[in-house]
């Protein structure tokens, strides 16, 4: 409790199986929803809550984007909305939603995309030829907020909007929170489908941060997937930061710096499918590499000796 573990293994060792098919749904077990039948005994260690963040991605369609999903667009809304030019003209937050229609471009209905249909061939999207990808209809667009439109917001990344919003802390709050994950060159409307699996599991995390988590177990599915060396980096401090809040942590993983990273480290092998399932190494990284056993030991030792960790 309140420690990084890594899970690591062959491929089909049974790392999911284990954590997503048996230690999750025991924790998360109600009288509706009993622990599966194979879970024979659970020590809770006082944890209460699970947070399975996984690589899915954020959102099902092009509506949803950062600033929907962190609810920054909320906060730019009412902020608009409480504007004199807004007030004079009726206008309330609903008019600064482009999911609405009182808000929304006529012609794309708020995406910025057009379909084309095209014969024998899939159909096609194409920026709307309208508001030009803004979303927005032209009357709402003219309301401004320090020379800026809610649509000049949503194009910012974030952390050129950590500036321009410096004076508004309900969205600088959030704002920080996502430069400190690594995502600070997101742009706030930008669709979260389209997101990276790493991406994607540093946005659900948003909401968890910056308050007390003594009592929650966050479980994450390979997230260093896909990440630059020095994205791990970053991946790793985030890690940390859930730590400092009281979380524990589990992540499966393969990449070497997040297991060298760990307080304690699960390996299971020999190999993967039938030959795999069995616990061949338990204990800190240092412990794995000098037991030197498990498929993962020796990279690891290696790993460790390069950077003259003993």
């Amino acid at each position: 409790v309140n420690c990084f573990s890594v899970v690591s293994g062959f491929s089909g060792a049974g790392k999911s199986t284990l954590i997503f098919d048996a230690l999750v749904p025991a924790l998360s077990a109600t009288a509706d929803q009993p622990a599966p039948a194979f879970v024979r005994d659970l020590d809770r260690g006082g944890l209460r809550h699970v947070v399975a963040i996984d690589a899915t991605p954020v959102g099902k369609n092009v509506r949803s984007t950062v600033a929907t999903y962190t609810d920054i667009l909320d906060h730019l809304r009412h902020l608009f909305a409480s504007l004199p030019d807004a007030k004079a003209k009726h206008y309330t937050s609903s008019h600064f939603s482009y999911n609405v229609k009182a808000g929304a471009c006529p012609t794309c209905g708020g995406t910025g995309v057009i379909n084309l249909d095209i014969q024998y061939l899939p159909d096609m999207q194409q920026t709307c030829p309208t508001c030009h990808g803004r979303r927005y209809n032209p009357e709402v667009l003219k309301i401004k907020w320090q020379q800026h439109s809610i649509a000049d917001l949503l194009d910012l990344d974030v952390d050129s909007a950590l500036t321009v919003l410096k004076d508004e802390p309900a969205i600088t709050h959030t704002l920080q929170t996502l430069h400190d994950m690594g995502l600070g060159y997101l742009h706030l409307g930008e669709s979260t489908p389209t997101l990276s699996g790493g991406e994607a599991q540093r946005l659900k995390l948003v909401a968890h941060m910056g308050r007390s988590q003594k009592d929650t177990l966050f479980v994450f599915d390979e997230p260093s997937v896909g990440l630059h060396p020095l994205d791990v980096q970053t991946l790793i401090a985030v890690f940390q930061r859930l730590l400092k809040t009281g979380a524990t942590v589990i992540a499966i993983e393969h990449d070497l710096d997040v297991i060298a990273n760990a307080d304690y480290v699960l390996d299971l092998g020999p190999k993967g499918g039938a030959e795999g399932g069995r616990i061949m190494a338990a204990g800190t990284p240092q412990a794995i590499a000098k037991q030197g056993k498990g498929e993962t030991a020796p990279y690891l030792a290696g790993h460790l000796a390069a950077f003259h960790v003993k």
